[in-house]
């Protein structure tokens, strides 16, 4: 019996230390439980972004690889967010821009609303690519260094119709609503899911934005958007937590800077992000439909 109880003890000790088991759980209603690295960390994320805080950079032009291929994914609720996985073994990959490593993408996931904001503006839905160094056999032993996990960041704005590409997502998130962890196969390239204008970005050192808050993550956040219609953005907060309920939300509260220094580098295809060009056309519009009715 008292062998039996050991190998008990040894199984639960390192289904804990492999992650398998989470020794804490955790919500967005309560951050003030989460692990002591999370609260008292001097690089978290995620950050309020702005040009008045940024130092221009000259860094070199994002390549992006294999990104344009349709792959086929597995998409699942894990009771926080919505995780879309590529089923391949060869993963896209992105290089050059200041970063220090060729990177993998290992998965993509969702928060509504945004995590960052931008010139005080939170947007409804972001979108996060993660990846890890080259050098590294996966994303768990990358986290363990730093500068080993990059994350892209793009964020959406509110269009008036539906955006066609994102659809799908959507037709499969509806599936994934009732049903924790479950998985829906799907097919997916990636290239849609990032700007078409890719020059403009911010990059600051920050952290993971969920327990365990692990920080020397590279961040890369996106200065143009992707469209995303409110009855496209409803679907996310149907999704079921963990718990009990629905996911309404699960974006993490802004930190602080604590000095640490922003970088952004510019556009030169546009001056304004697609966000910006989009509000003065729908405003535009509006004003020329009430002044012929006025």
């Amino acid at each position: 019996m008292n062998v039996i109880v050991s190998l008990l003890l040894v199984l639960a000790l390192t289904l804990l230390h492999t992650g398998l088991v989470s020794s804490h759980k955790w919500d967005y209603i309560h951050e003030d439980k989460w692990p002591t690295a999370c609260k008292e960390g001097r690089k978290q994320s995620p950050i309020a972004l702005s040009r008045g805080i940024a130092e221009e950079q000259a860094f070199s032009s994002l390549i992006f690889e294999q990104y344009d291929i349709t792959y086929p994914v597995q998409s699942k609720n894990n009771g926080h967010s919505v995780e879309i996985r590529l089923h391949v073994q060869n993963q896209p990959t992105v290089r050059g821009g200041g970063l220090p490593d060729i990177y993998r993408l290992d998965h993509l996931h969702f928060h509504w609303e945004s995590e960052h904001t931008m010139d005080d503006r939170r947007f409804p839905l972001e979108l996060h690519l993660v990846h890890y160094a080259n050098k590294y056999a996966n994303l768990s032993q990358a986290l363990q260094y730093s500068g080993g996990v990059a994350v892209f960041s793009v964020l959406f704005y509110l269009s008036p119709d539906d955006d066609v590409q994102f659809q799908p997502l959507i037709n499969v998130i509806d599936k994934l609503q009732d049903k924790i962890n479950s998985i829906q196969e799907m097919h997916v390239k990636v290239d849609d899911y990032l700007p078409r204008d890719r020059a403009g970005y911010y990059r600051y050192n920050g952290s993971l934005t969920t327990p365990d808050c692990t920080e020397g993550i590279i961040w890369t956040v996106f200065t143009n958007t992707l469209p995303i219609s409110n009855s496209q953005v409803k679907s996310f907060p149907m999704l079921k937590t963990d718990r009990e309920g629905n996911i309404l939300q699960n974006y993490r509260s802004l930190q602080e800077l604590n000095g640490r220094r922003v970088h952004i580098r510019s556009s030169p295809v546009s001056g304004a992000s697609t966000y910006l060009i989009y509000s003065r056309i729908f405003y535009f519009v509006l004003f020329i439909v009430l002044s012929r009715f006025s």
